[in-house]
């Protein structure tokens, strides 16, 4: 979803009462099960993975996209086509997706999917969320896997090497997690861009090469007391240097672009629980520090002359307070309020020589700073046959820019009421049918990276800058949702109208037409209809698939700049996954998927597809595991952009196919165990201008 679906008010819309604590279930007789390993529930759903043929030989990446109403997409999970705004491993919060690439399937026990972001949440975390629990070891007292993996493209030759280690223990009642990653990662592409008005055409080629060494480890330490009260605290840290080169040529001209950026993040929380009553009254606090700083060293090049040497520091302070209190009254009612204040401050800082007006950079420094406070109240329980949540919120977001060069400051604030309301009704003999209602206000977070006046360059005739003067998107959503024959045919239909929806505009550059940038905005106004359908079924032992398909409709009745949008557009979405299990080990997978052409204001989005597959083998036990990865056949992205009477293409032309191979080693002893984890509760948000 490259138009507005990506950028603002669509990653709002599916997950309702999330990250509840366990004792809620103790009290809430609402659940319902249809199935023998699924119970649908009023804010979605939970799977039994064990024995599953699914999980044989796989990472959990590609496990979540054969459960119901889950897929990936354009490089992200979805539910229902929206984008997943938090994934969880036994209660670790990921702050990267690639993390899942490191967890065995056989070692997840079960997943559980939300479908909306509870009140209790930040109204922008809206678009679902994905919680999976690991299995607990049958003995001893830890267990965890290693896991080796090298790629060949056809593009780069071999490109990624990676190492990771995931490790669970627990001693008396002290647990422990680590999830460790090391790994090298290459990237070698090429495109090229026309661009055509009337009778004068101009063509540019570009090539990318980059290299990057990335580490990644987050240790995780929980106490637990007898009187139930637990104390813990996490720390996760994570680097990586990546250093793009971009080569292009055009107008009879060579220009490039090298950078040097070195990232470093760091996370420390720390979470206090405790018990209040028999009853299960439960009070909970969380304090969570995270800190991103990167240096960026870019030299800009025409032919062989050095034009322009520009350096960077990007610092980033995000402090989040958080307080729940859990009351349950009855066995059919549960109520649960707290409060949670997030703090933000960012500072952008360049310097350098600007030798030639060839390539425009950002001089200032910039400082963006925000609070967002949150105060809330759930209630969930039944009524007869309906299960049901409702939430309320009052969120406020306030942002204060400042242009520290020439002395400039600016204030904006935005607040908002966001009220909740799930309802869920299963039907039939065997209550093997559900249905469900979901309405939801969102207004999503502070979008400090898309503030900074900073300059992104794509390549040496494309770049993005920022816009101090945005404003937070939000929106007000509908969904019905129809679940048949125990979850096989499953049907989802959507209703959207935005606010200040955030929109990647494109201009000329002023002083070099040629040139092309991307600057984001606010618009206001529009609605969004979604229907989507699916259908899972194992026509044999060894074979179980799933079918699924999505229509999205936009009608749009805007005007941006001198340009007026008055059509209806359509965006479509088809995949078929498929998972084999053989004798002996063996085992695979073949998935396909394609997104037709579609179109959103000025842009046009080309048609892409892919199809990729798993082969393994498993010996001893399935503790050793051997798997072979490949994309036989698959088309990038063609993008084209109208600006006046201009038509601008821009096109991936480097090749998709790859082969991939990995090697999995899992072991375990002692006594069963259960791990308890503490999790980061913030991460970093990017606002940027999506190509692919």
């Amino acid at each position: 979803m490259k138009h507005y679906l990506n950028k603002c008010f669509i990653p709002c819309l599916l997950m309702f009462c999330s990250t509840g604590l366990a004792q809620e279930t103790k009290h809430l007789d609402e659940v319902v099960v249809i199935a023998s390993r699924t119970v649908n529930k009023t804010d979605g759903y939970i799977t039994n993975l064990k024995g599953m043929n699914i999980v044989k030989a796989k990472p959990a990446a590609s496990i979540l996209s054969f459960l119901p109403n889950i897929s990936f997409e354009e490089g992200k999970f979805k539910i229902n086509g929206l984008s997943v705004s938090e994934i969880y491993v036994d209660g670790v919060k990921l702050s990267d997706t690639s993390e899942l690439n490191k967890i065995p399937g056989e070692r997840i026990d079960k997943v559980e999917v939300k479908y909306l972001a509870g009140a209790e949440n930040n109204a922008a975390l809206s678009g679902g969320s994905i919680i999976i629990t690991l299995r607990r070891p049958e003995n001893g007292g830890f267990y965890g896997s290693i896991m080796g993996n090298s790629e060949w493209f056809r593009s780069c030759g071999f490109g990624n090497e990676d190492v990771g280690l995931l490790f669970n223990a627990r001693y008396k009642n002290l647990s422990l997690y680590d999830n460790m990653d090391f790994g090298h990662k290459k990237i070698k592409e090429t495109a090229e861009q026309w661009q055509a008005e009337q009778d004068i055409q101009s063509l540019m080629s570009n090539s990318l090469v980059s290299c990057s060494v990335n580490f990644r480890n987050r240790i995780s330490l929980t106490q637990e007391f007898k009187s139930g009260v637990q104390i813990g605290g996490s720390y996760l840290y994570a680097s990586s240097n990546p250093s793009p080169t971009t080569k292009t040529f055009a107008n009879n001209e060579w220009t490039s672009i090298s950078e040097v950026t070195n990232i470093h993040l760091h996370e420390g929380t720390i979470k206090f629980f405790m018990p209040l009553n028999k009853r299960g009254s439960s009070i909970e606090v969380t304090t969570d520090y995270l800190n991103r700083h990167s240096n960026n060293n870019s030299l800009y090049y025409i032919e062989e002359e050095n034009t322009n040497n520009i350096t960077e520091q990007n610092q980033l302070n995000l402090w989040k307070f958080k307080a729940d209190i859990l009351y349950p009254c009855n066995r059919s009612l549960v109520f649960k309020f707290g409060t949670s204040a997030q703090l933000l401050s960012s500072q952008y800082s360049p310097s350098g020589n600007n030798i030639s007006n060839r390539f425009n950079t950002s001089t200032k420094t910039t400082k963006t700073s925000g609070v967002t406070p949150i105060v809330y109240a759930v209630a969930q329980g039944k009524i007869s046959k309906f299960r049901y949540s409702a939430g309320l919120n009052w969120q406020l977001n306030h942002i204060g820019f400042s242009d520290l060069t020439s002395n400039i400051h600016e204030h904006n604030n935005q607040w908002s009421f966001n009220p909740i309301i799930q309802i869920m009704m299963p039907f039939g003999k065997r209550k093997e049918h559900s249905l469900m209602l979901n309405y939801k206000r969102t207004m999503s977070d502070i979008p400090y990276s898309a503030i900074s006046s900073a300059i992104t360059w794509k390549d040496a005739y494309n770049y993005s800058v920022g816009n101090a003067n945005l404003k937070a998107p939000s929106s007000d959503m509908l969904m019905v949702g129809l679940s048949m024959f125990r979850n096989k045919v499953t049907l989802t239909a959507i209703y959207a109208y935005s606010h200040n929806r955030i929109y990647w505009q494109t201009f000329n550059d002023e002083i070099n037409s040629n040139i092309l940038y991307t600057k984001p905005i606010n618009i206001s106004g529009q609605s969004y209809w979604g229907m989507g359908a699916e259908y899972m079924e194992a026509p044999t032992k060894w074979w179980n698939f799933k079918f699924s398909g999505r229509v999205e409709i936009t009608p749009e009745n805007l005007q941006i700049g001198t340009t007026f949008y008055n059509k209806t557009r359509f965006k479509e979405y088809f995949s078929f996954n498929n998972n084999f299990e053989f004798t002996n080990g063996w085992g695979g997978m073949l998935n396909a998927s394609i997104e037709p052409k579609y179109q959103t204001l000025e842009r046009t989005y080309h048609t892409v597809y892919s199809v990729n597959g798993r082969i393994y083998k498993s010996f001893l036990n399935d503790n050793l595991q051997f798997a072979i990865d490949f994309t036989p056949l698959a088309n990038r992205r063609k993008l084209d952009r109208q600006i006046g009477t201009s038509k601008i293409t821009y096109q991936n032309t480097s090749s998709t196919q790859y082969v991939g191979l990995s090697i999995t080693w899992n072991f375990s002893k002692g006594k069963k165990v259960k791990v308890n984890s503490v999790d980061g509760i913030q991460e970093y948000h990017q606002t940027k201008d999506n190509w692919e």
